[in-house]
């Protein structure tokens, strides 16, 4: 399995993904937002990385390729396996019926730690507000990939304080030196 996320120019993504035979490459427009709504996907298949409502077995984003549009379905078929069915919509008409380009099964963690280290690249090269300036929309998933790190890291959820649970007045934190070591701590596979 291989995947890469990497800015090309402002505004575009180059997104290569191949699993066992099949093998996709999309050019991901700033009309969408790519690596957020994957992140944000992936987090809700993760019971570690999602509020109890929000987990879910299928996840399902689009992507804009101006004018095509690429639709992920994402479904956990077992805490290790998922299957990705990527679809191609060439005139972005997702009313319409799409060719299959991808439609294969996979290892879940193998996945995320890909993800996962191409964000880690696009941090190397870009920077936090680099990022924002080179996607030409919006900042950097930071908060999504702490959690994803930590979980591949742990298997465990990123540690957040709450007072006040399940009152009127409730109040969320997170230590900022965790969330520092967590972003600091590459991966030496890509140093």
């Amino acid at each position: 399995m291989n995947f890469t996320y990497s800015l090309r120019s402002i505004g575009w993504a180059d997104v290569y993904i191949k699993v066992n035979n099949s093998e996709v490459f999309i050019d991901a427009s700033y009309l969408s937002e790519p690596l957020i709504d994957m992140v944000r996907a992936i987090e809700r298949l993760i019971p570690e990385c999602a509020e109890e409502d929000e987990i879910s077995e299928i996840v399902l984003f689009e992507w804009d390729s101006e004018p095509a549009i690429h639709r992920w379905v994402i479904h956990k078929l077992s805490q290790d396996l998922i299957n990705i069915e990527i679809t191609l919509f060439v005139d972005g008409i997702t009313e319409s019926t799409g060719e299959v380009l991808l439609n294969e099964e996979c290892n879940f963690k193998e996945f995320v730690d890909l993800v996962v280290n191409s964000m880690e690249k696009i941090i190397r090269k870009h920077g936090i507000v680099g990022y924002r300036k080179q996607w030409n929309a919006q900042d950097f998933p930071l908060s999504s990939y702490i959690k994803l790190k930590h979980y591949l890291k742990t298997n465990n959820r990123f540690p957040i304080d709450v007072l006040n649970k399940d009152e009127w007045i409730e109040s969320i934190s997170t230590n900022i030196n965790d969330e520092v070591e967590v972003i600091l701590n590459f991966d030496e596979r890509i140093l």
